[in-house]
This record gives structure tokens, C-alpha cells and sequence, in this order.
């Protein structure tokens, strides 16, 4: 833990001495906290609020204790205690008082809906039933007397899913009702509370978060096959026989394992000879091969195999890991395996090589800052379609417009439930997208970059992986359309990103223990695999994989300076092979949708290397 702690101060550009390392780890062990990562950030983000971003010491990181710890302890303690006090005076109302019905007319079988019902037909008489209701309920209370709470009179505006006068502005015409249960989204406890910081601690406290100045954007797609890229000429999906996928993996295997065996044997890699899965051995030895699974569904340490790379023979042995000090392994992966096969059939390994060498991303040269906001879908609740969390966003993107905007799918979600089971749309999926997009290019004007990258879970798109782009309509100079996935050059800086959630898939599928900061790992996967989506076989239940497409536009040959991965798993911001990969949370969330946001501007020294110095980053709640 020391270790990683003292790591993760390494990243953020600070340099803890032993005192402060015990310290932390005294803090870490008191208050339960077993995520080296999540400390230092917490660490850092106070420093920035409270201590100007002073440097840890034991004198700061006791303020820090007795002013985030022990006040959040204090908090659930009397939280707690009001709790039981509650309950006491309940559970003593409940045994002295009398059980009297709450609704007058009980006696005579009138439930309490049915009065209110009866007192809102009508609309003309709303208020003086109400008022006949609220007196009925003094004359009751007048006796201290216990009942169940009356439900509030309902009226027509309860079953809209209007909160302000444009509240529809974003909802798709239908024939059938569009909300469910109605919420005031900007109501959540916590709108606008930053959640995360990352980045220079000067550069973030004058961080002004609207653009200054209209930005020249130039962007030019990197993600090209032979010169052309997923959209042009436009592809068919779904075409690849078994013969192309076994073609496909083996192309694979050759690329990576060339790659790797540079990493582990350096100036020998040629001449080194990697043995067959199958060759027995008592003495270490190494062989390469495909971790693979041997049935459908997550990997576990007794049911994990390595396929090798004889085509002809397709053998598989199976890997025991008992002898390894960590492993972090997924189906799929290409990896060299140390250790013994005293009996041909099990593996017994010492170690998993899965890393090789990676050349970090070219700093980038920019003449002026440029701000970022970054939005992951869904945007709207899952049971309604007023497309309130989407209307928030708007009102902070009016006030604070940056020179590059970035949503991600789903926009309008082919399982969300009020459009598989309920709602019937009186207009098509692909009319409703294009009125949502010229809604967002009319409210925050044509001054800010929009990219927009499809999902293979939007309605209005092939249901496929890679994910072609959804063609508009109507033109807009502003407004770039891109494939899932997709590696963009952007005024020189480069940018991959997807909708997919590859790491939520990467995560329920592997099998991992000792292996540090799981946000790092899967990043170091995709970047040691070469793909946007390594995992194989892919989700069935989430996608539908096109190997042939997924060879050719989903590759990563480069490391990104900017890496953005939404996803279902909490937001981040991390420092990976000198990449920025983000997870800007979903805007639609039951706790609170959440965005991020960040500048980034050229480094005051030319050989400054590391992002994290002259970047300032947020993750904000909507």
C-alpha cells in the first residue's frame, strides 16, 4: 500500500517524504480505505479548496483528516443517532396511541385515493376540496392521534413531464404519455458540486471555464483503413465468415507477440524460440498464446486457458495460477506465460507478459488554450423521455460555452423501456435526433465544436460494432458527426474515443488479484492490445461484434494525449503512458448526473512531457 501511495503522489507531480507516506497509510488503515488513488485525489482536491494547493506534510494531512474524515464520520454518526431517535418516538406513538384511519369515511369502505379522486374531477372545485381535505386533517391532528399521511391531490400537470417552459424541447412527439414519474432533476442534492480534479493546482484555481476567444478547430480522423475511414465508402457489417475471424486472430497474435517478445527479450527476440503450450517442462519456459475461457462467462482461477498459436493442432492448456504473485487477465488476450508443465496439460505460471513497449503520445503545440466539455449518454432518465438532466446541461453550456463540445451515445436508446414496450412516437428516431441536435447548436450557438459520436445502442443506428456514423439531414458548420470508434487529430492534439463501455466489459469478464488500480489496468489493456475493444468473445448481451471492421477501424497504433471512456463504472480522471483517460460519469443518473470538463494549453517549458502539468480538469455534477 506504501508503495502505491507513494506512487500515485509520483503522478500528480508530488514528491512525499516517509513522514507523510506513514501518514497516509495511518489515515488509509483508520478510515477503511484500501484505494491508493482515491486517497491522493481526495488528498489533492482538498489541498486545491482549502490549501491553495500546498504541498502534503503531517501537519496538512492532519487538517485534512480532522476537516474530510472525521467530519464525514461525525456526519454519519448523528445521521445515525437521529435515525434511532426517530424510531423510538415512533415505536412509542405506535404502542400509546390508537389506531384510528386516516380518511374519515373509512368506516363506510371510502379509501383515501378515492375521496381525492372524486374531489379532482372537475378541475372548478380542486381548491375547496383541497381545503376541506386540510381541515379534516387539523381536526384529526387536534387529537394527537397517529394516521397514515394524506397523498397530495393530483392534477394535470403531475402527469407531464413539463418542469419549465421549455421542458418539451427536447422530448420526441408521441401518441402515448412520454414520462414517468415525473422529478425536478436540478432539485438532486449535490448540482454543481465538483466531484473530481486532476491537473495543475495554479492552472485550476484561475481555470475560466467558458472560451475566451472563437478557436479555429481543425479535425482530421485517424482511424483509416487504406485511406479511408468506417463511413467512406460506406461498409457492409456483418460479412465476415469463420475463416476471415480465424484469419483475423492470427494476424493478431503474429503483431502483438512480435511486439511483446521485443519488450521481454529485447536484442534476442529473434532468435528467441518460445515453446509449444503442450511441451512438457520441469525447468521454466515461456509460451504465447490467447487467454481464453472454457465456458461462457467470466474468467476464474480454475476455469482459465491459454489457446496456442498452432492453427493446425489448435491446442489450449489450462493455466494454474497458485505459483503467481499477480495476474490480470481477460479472454482475448495476448500474452507470454512463464513458468512450468511438468505434465503437458496445466500450466503452472510464475509470471503473465502482456506489456510492450509503448512510445508516448507527441506533447501537443497549441497557440492558444482550448476548453473541453465532455457528456456520456444516456440523456434521459430510463423511465421517461423529458430529456431533463440534457435541458441542465444546456442552461451550464449557455454560460459557460466551450470551443469544443463532446457527446457521446446513447441519445435516444433502442432499450430504454418507454420505447420497447410503451411509447409509440409520432415522428421517426432519425427526425427526433436530428430536432435534438439542432436544439443544442441553436442554444449554445455555432461558436463551439460539436462532435457527436454514435452508439450502437442509439436507435436511430446500425446495431453494430464498430459503429458506422448517423448521417443528418440538415448541415451544420459546427457539428461533426464520427464513428464508434474514433481516433481524432484536433489543432494537434489527439483524441480517441468511444461510446462503448469497454470497461465495464474488460472488468466483469478478467480475472485479477494484486494487480493495483483496476482504471490503469484495463487503460494499459487496450493500449498493450492495440484495440478498442480487445475483449474476446465480445458481450454477446451488450454487442454485436464485427471482427472484420473491428480490424481494421478500432485499432489504437497510437497512444492518444486524451483517451475518453464513458462508462458505468465510477467517473475518473488518470494519468496512463502519458495519456489523459476520462470517464465523465453518465448525465442521466438516479444519484446525480455528472460531465466533465477541461483546458488544456502548451507548456511553459518546451520539454515538458507530462500532461498533468498544463492541464486542469472537473468532473461536475449537472
Amino acid at each position: 500500500m506504501d508503495v502505491e501511495i507513494k506512487q500515485q503522489f509520483e503522478e500528480m507531480g508530488v514528491e512525499a517524504n516517509e513522514d507523510v507516506i506513514t501518514k497516509s497509510l495511518e489515515l488509509c488503515a483508520s478510515y477503511c480505505l484500501d484505494d491508493a488513488a482515491e486517497f491522493v485525489e481526495q488528498w489533492m482536491a482538498f489541498s486545491i479548496s482549502n490549501l491553495n494547493g500546498a504541498e502534503p506534510s503531517v501537519e496538512n494531512l492532519t487538517e485534512f483528516e480532522r476537516k474530510v474524515f472525521q467530519a464525514k464520520r461525525d456526519k454519519e454518526l448523528a445521521q445515525a443517532n437521529r435515525k434511532r431517535v426517530s424510531y423510538a418516538t415512533s415505536s412509542t406513538n405506535t404502542i400509546y396511541a390508537p389506531s384510528v384511519d386516516s380518511n374519515p369515511l373509512a368506516i363506510y369502505g371510502v379509501k383515501d385515493s378515492a375521496v381525492i379522486d372524486d374531489y379532482d374531477v372537475g378541475g372548478g372545485d380542486a381548491n375547496s376540496a383541497s381545503q376541506d381535505l386540510h381541515d379534516d386533517e387539523q381536526m384529526l391532528g387536534s387529537y394527537n392521534i397517529c394516521h397514515t399521511p394524506k397523498p397530495k391531490a393530483r392534477n394535470a400537470l403531475a402527469r407531464t413531464p413539463a418542469r419549465h417552459g421549455d421542458a418539451l424541447l427536447f422530448s420526441p412527439a408521441s401518441y402515448s404519455p412520454i414520462a414517468g414519474t415525473p422529478r425536478s432533476h436540478s432539485a438532486i442534492a449535490g448540482s454543481g458540486k465538483i466531484v473530481y480534479t486532476f491537473g495543475n493546482p495554479t492552472l485550476i484555481g484561475s481555470a475560466k471555464w467558458a472560451s475566451t476567444q472563437q478557436a479555429k478547430i481543425q479535425i482530421k480522423q485517424l482511424l483509416c483503413h487504406n485511406g479511408a475511414t468506417l463511413d467512406e465508402p460506406k461498409s457492409n457489417y456483418m460479412y465476415d465468415c469463420l475463416r476471415e475471424k480465424c484469419d483475423i486472430a492470427a494476424d493478431r497474435i503474429f503483431h502483438i507477440g512480435k511486439e511483446l517478445c521485443k519488450k521481454v527479450f529485447g536484442a534476442n527476440a529473434d532468435n528467441y524460440e518460445l515453446s509449444q503450450v503442450d511441451n512438457h517442462s520441469q525447468e521454466i519456459t515461456k509460451t504465447i498464446g490467447t487467454i481464453c475461457c472454457d465456458h461462457d462467462g467470466p474468467l476464474d482461477p480454475s476455469s482459465t486457458m491459454l489457446a496456442g498459436t498452432d492453427e493446425a493442432r489448435c491446442l489450449t492448456v489450462r493455466l494454474n495460477f497458485s505459483k503467481a504473485k499477480s495476474v490480470a487477465v481477460f479472454p482475448g488476450q495476448i500474452a507470454i506465460v512463464s513458468g512450468k508443465n511438468p505434465k503437458g496439460d496445466t500450466f503452472i505460471v510464475d509470471e503473465v507478459l502482456a506489456e510492450r513497449q509503448l512510445s508516448p503520445p507527441i506533447v501537443p503545440k497549441l497557440t492558444d488554450p482550448l476548453s473541453f466539455v465532455i457528456v456520456a449518454g444516456p440523456y434521459t432518465h430510463d423511465d421517461d423521455l423529458a430529456y431533463e438532466p440534457l435541458q441542465d446541461l444546456i442552461a451550464y453550456l449557455k454560460e459557460h460555452k466551450p470551443d469544443v463540445l463532446v457527446l457521446t451515445g446513447p441519445f435516444l436508446d433502442a432499450e430504454h423501456k418507454l420505447i420497447s414496450e410503451n411509447v409509440t412516437l409520432a415522428e421517426s428516431f432519425e427526425s427526433f435526433f436530428e430536432k435534438m441536435i439542432t436544439s443544442i447548436v441553436d442554444a449554445i450557438g455555432n461558436l463551439t465544436t460539436i462532435l457527436i459520436v454514435t452508439s450502437h445502442k442509439d436507435a436511430n443506428a446500425d446495431p453494430v460494432y464498430p459503429t458506422m456514423s448517423v448521417p443528418l439531414r440538415k448541415s451544420f458548420p459546427n457539428v461533426h458527426v464520427l464513428p464508434d470508434p474514433s481516433m481524432i487529430d484536433l489543432n494537434g492534439i489527439v483524441v480517441g474515443m468511444t461510446s462503448t463501455d469497454i470497461m465495464q466489459h474488460i472488468i466483469s469478464n478478467e480475472l485479477a488479484f494484486n494487480a493495483g488500480d483496476k482504471v490503469k489496468r484495463i487503460v494499459n489493456h487496450l493500449f498493450n492490445q492495440g484495440s478498442f475493444y480487445p475483449l474476446h468473445p465480445p458481450a454477446c448481451d451488450e454487442i454485436s461484434f464485427d471482427s472484420y471492421l473491428a480490424a481494421r477501424y478500432a485499432k489504437i497504433e497510437q497512444i492518444p494525449n486524451i483517451l475518453l471512456l464513458p462508462s458505468d463504472q465510477k467517473c475518473f480522471i488518470r494519468m496512463v503512458n502519458g495519456c489523459l483517460a476520462i470517464n465523465p460519469g453518465r448525465l442521466a443518473d438516479s444519484n446525480g448526473g455528472t460531465f466533465a470538463r477541461f483546458i488544456i494549453t502548451s507548456p511553459a517549458n518546451k520539454e515538458e512531457t507530462n500532461i498533468c502539468n498544463f492541464v486542469a480538469c472537473q468532473i461536475r455534477k449537472v
